[in-house]
């Protein structure tokens, strides 16, 4: 009894002991949760699931000293770094350093290794530098800096690839494998480590060195990184430390890792087997050793020639900027050329810009260098050229065969060109300006460069096109000002010399048609006054026509219908130009409203036609009418009528087009000034009456024209709401004019006289003034006994204007008829509305006059 006591008693106690030993042992250990993922001979899982590495070894000599328990927590590198960022591992290894990630990682102060990136290819794609994978498939890990450097790299060489995403760098190499991708992105630990695991092929390209550290949650396990940090400190550099032992024995062995057996037996075996076996690793690493260090040298020499014409480049584009920054015009394109095709290696360089000819796209060479020298620029048609892909917006490149690709383009033969590089030049609204081309008789090794050295210029070069767009822009409308000026000149000069003019016309013609009234029927003058007085009308025409230069010329302005205006002018132009010659028409179906002068314009068309018919003289040709109507945009407007104030809208459009023999330049800039012609019999003033008159209807003109191809006169007219309806004439009952009261008012003496005595000749009391002020006083003393007031507008000290105001306000019963050399259109514009009783042009006739009071006595109440 006393037996069984003590030993259940003693079973007791240790017991006990065995459930507090664990405790007591565990309450001075550290828990460490390390994450790991596939990164042989880094860290990984062998077939056994036990976690390997050179990184495990690390960390486990150091947790040995520092009492920790670790735990290792299996996943891919992403699902490791998400887990440290939660914080559900407390340790991370081979982390690079990024700026993202340090937003919640605290990494340590030493490097644990220095990496760098392996590009692998499938052995079916050969790739032997970065640009062979443009347009492939690249496959990369899942936030891993070496792919995402890869993926830098092609972005900065403008090369399009498709990445394909994959967890780890196991998955990169099975899947270049399988040919689901081209080639795949690995750092050169697991690259030279399991390369041979896979049918893949390491390529030359070998880019981007990078350190690597461990790494912890965001403010926690500091003493964590300070314990690793001292052991990495400590041990680098030291032939026996546990770091060198870790490197030297996973990356010799690949990962196979044989621990010395514990029998003594097998010992010596195993002694023999472990020295054989790292002798034949020794050999094959050092073996892989020299291959990878000569591809590196290799390399190296390669990316050396490439950073070489790089800088090479660099300068050439340096000196490029620094030398033609300050020129401009001709001099900075022809040097622009040179220093192109200096730098591309080119046989020749050339700056052109786009215009049309004929409805055709054209390009004119502005600067073109070849072969060492600057050359003569030319114009060719754009099409079948590869210069119409870049006037499309789109930068072309052809490395070789160009000249297979467009037989048609002439130039490249006489090149014999077999590269062709062009880049367009676009304004900031992305409009093609112009192009830069190089062209090489060699093929081009390296097109998207020199695509890049053109791009890098074509801000420059579409700058300069600008700036001499504007200028030519400038000088045209400095031109246009001078002519607008000049016409605006000669207009005051022709009206002021028409209105005079016609002053003396009227008091001729009154003088006239008085001592017409006073002869008897039979009287032999007759003849001869009519024949004075045709030749008076025929006068008058002439001060018509120089008004109507002046843009003065606007008389009857009523909504008609353009074709019907041609067509009742249609017979007179007939019987006006050469039998040789045929008048086609080419009327719109439907009606063309204008709001216009029909005799202004019938006298616009008769001048257009009959000059045509001058262009084409005694040989056989024809005159096409056309009428259109049309929508125009202010950017149509600005290029072809310019300068000519014309809105955007609806406009009406009639072309007066001929085969004659054309005008020069020289004659075309000078056909509207009054008084030149180049016809013998011409008086020089039916082209200048025209402009006035459509300077007057707000229209406007362009002409097409060259020596031997003919003439287009181009006017537009804005587009009328409708057509008006013609009225009928108004049947009408005489009235007697003995014993009105007029008062006359002019300036002029011999105005005064004549019309006071062709007033008196019908049987009407005449009151005289010279000028408006004594028009007022007269109207001022005797305003309720005068009838009608017949005035001038222009005079000195108070004209009609004025006048007019100062008798409607003393006087608003009288009517005022005013009078003047200029059209009535231009006359009674501010007197619309106002009270004005009518309107009689200089030169009138008597029986004008007595029409204009009979209409007058009519209007009165006690008519």
């Amino acid at each position: 009894m006393r037996s069984g006591t003590r030993s259940a008693m003693i079973s007791g106690l240790l017991a006990l002991l065995l459930m507090v030993l664990p405790c007591a042992l565990g309450a001075g250990t550290r828990q460490v949760r390390v994450a790991v993922f596939p990164h042989k001979p880094a860290t990984f899982q062998d077939a056994g699931g036990q976690v390997r590495g050179f990184y495990i070894d690390m960390i486990e000599e150091v947790g040995r000293a520092k009492g920790w328990d670790i735990r290792y927590v299996p996943g891919s590198f992403a699902e490791g770094l998400e887990r440290a960022r939660r914080g559900e591992v407390d340790l991370a290894t081979s982390v690079a350093y990024t700026e993202e990630r340090a937003q919640y990682l605290d990494y340590g102060r030493e490097v644990t290794l220095t990496v760098w990136s392996l590009l692998y290819a499938n052995p079916k794609v050969p790739i032997q530098s970065v640009f062979d994978v443009r347009g492939r498939r690249v496959a990369v890990m899942k936030s891993d800096v070496n792919g995402q450097h890869f993926m830098d790299l092609c972005n900065r060489f403008e090369i399009q690839v498709d990445f394909v995403v994959v967890p780890s760098f196991e998955d990169v190499l099975l899947t270049v494998a399988a040919g689901a991708a081209d080639a795949g992105v690995t750092t050169s630990i697991f690259g030279y480590s399991r390369e041979g695991d896979f049918r893949v092929v390491r390529t030359p390209v070998v880019f981007n060195p990078f350190p690597t550290y461990f790494a912890t949650t965001k403010g926690r396990n500091a003493d964590l990184l300070q314990a690793l940090d001292a052991y990495l400190a400590d041990g680098r550099g030291k032939v026996d430390s546990g770091y060198t032992r870790a490197i030297d024995r996973w990356m010799q062995s690949g990962g196979a890792v044989r621990g010395l057996p514990l029998w003594l037996p097998r010992a010596a075996l195993a002694l023999v087997v472990l020295l054989a076996l790292t002798s034949g690793l020794m050999l094959l690493f050092r073996f892989r050793v020299r291959r990878a260090t000569a591809e590196v040298r290799a390399l190296n020499q390669e990316l050396e020639k490439e950073l070489a014409e790089r800088r090479r480049r660099e300068d050439v584009i340096l000196n490029v900027a620094s030398g033609v920054s300050a020129m401009t015009g001709d001099t900075f394109f022809q040097e622009l050329t040179r220093y192109l095709a200096q730098a591309a290696h080119a046989d020749g360089a050339m700056i052109g810009e786009g215009f049309l000819r004929d409805g055709a796209e054209w390009v004119r060479t502005l600067a073109v260098f070849l072969d060492g020298e600057t050359i003569p620029g030319f114009e060719y048609p754009l099409a079948g050229t590869p210069c119409a892909a870049v006037y499309r917006g789109e930068p072309c490149a052809f490395a070789e065969g160009v000249q297979e690709r467009f037989p048609a383009f002439d130039l490249l033969r006489k090149l014999d060109a077999s590269a062709y590089v062009g880049c367009p030049l676009l304004d900031e609204s992305g409009r093609t300006r112009g192009m830069l081309a190089v062209v090489k008789r060699q093929p081009e090794d390296h097109p998207e460069e020199t695509a890049s050295l053109l791009r890098i210029f074509s801000s420059r070069a579409t700058a300069e096109l600008e700036r001499r767009a504007a200028e030519r822009e400038r000088q045209l409308m400095e031109q246009q000002m001078q002519h607008v000026q000049k016409l605006e000149s000669l207009g005051l000069l022709a009206g002021g010399i028409a209105h005079d003019f016609n002053n003396l016309l009227t008091a001729m013609l009154g003088h006239l048609n008085l001592a017409q009234s006073r002869l008897s029927p039979e009287s032999p003058a007759h003849p001869s006054l009519g024949n004075l007085e045709r030749i008076i009308h025929r006068t008058s025409e002439l001060t018509r026509q120089m008004l109507a230069y002046s843009g003065k010329g606007r008389f009857l302005v009523q909504n008609r219908d353009l074709n019907q205006v041609i067509r009742e002018m249609l017979h007179l132009l007939e019987v006006s130009i050469s039998k040789k010659v045929a008048l086609r028409l080419g009327l719109a179906g439907a009606p063309v409203p204008i709001q216009a002068d029909a005799a202004q314009i019938q006298q616009v068309l008769m001048n257009l036609v009959t000059n045509a018919a001058d262009a084409i003289g005694d040989r056989e040709g024809t005159i096409r009418i056309t009428t259109a109507v049309t929508a125009l945009d202010r950017a149509y407007l600005d290029q072809v009528f310019q300068g000519q104030e014309l809105l955007p809208g609806t406009y009406a459009v009639m072309e007066v087009q001929d085969t004659g023999c054309g005008m020069s330049p020289e004659v075309l800039s000078r056909i509207f000034d009054p008084f030149f012609t180049t016809k013998p019999s011409g008086h020089g003033l039916g082209l200048s009456a025209t402009l006035g008159i459509l300077r007057g209807h707000h229209a406007g003109l362009r002409i097409y024209s060259e020596p031997g191809r003919g003439s287009t006169f181009k006017v537009l007219f804005p587009v009328a709401d409708g057509v008006a309806a013609e009225a009928g004439p108004e049947a009408t009952t005489a009235v007697s004019l003995l014993g009105l009261r007029v008062l006359v008012v002019d300036d002029e003496e011999i105005l005064r006289e004549s019309t006071a005595e062709a007033l008196q000749s019908l049987g009407v009391e005449v009151i005289l003034a010279t000028d408006g002020q004594e028009a007022v006083d007269r109207v001022t003393q005797q305003g309720p006994s005068l009838d009608l007031v017949f005035m001038d507008l222009t005079m000195p000290r108070m004209d009609g204007r004025e006048a007019f105001q100062q008798i409607r306000r003393l006087c608003p019963g009288v009517p005022v008829v005013l009078t003047s050399g200029y059209n009535e259109q231009e006359s009674i514009q501010d007197f619309i509305g106002r009270g004005l009783a009518g309107f009689l042009q200089k030169p009138y006739t008597l029986k004008a006059l007595g029409e204009t009071l009979q209409r007058c006595a009519r209007s009165r109440p006690e008519a």
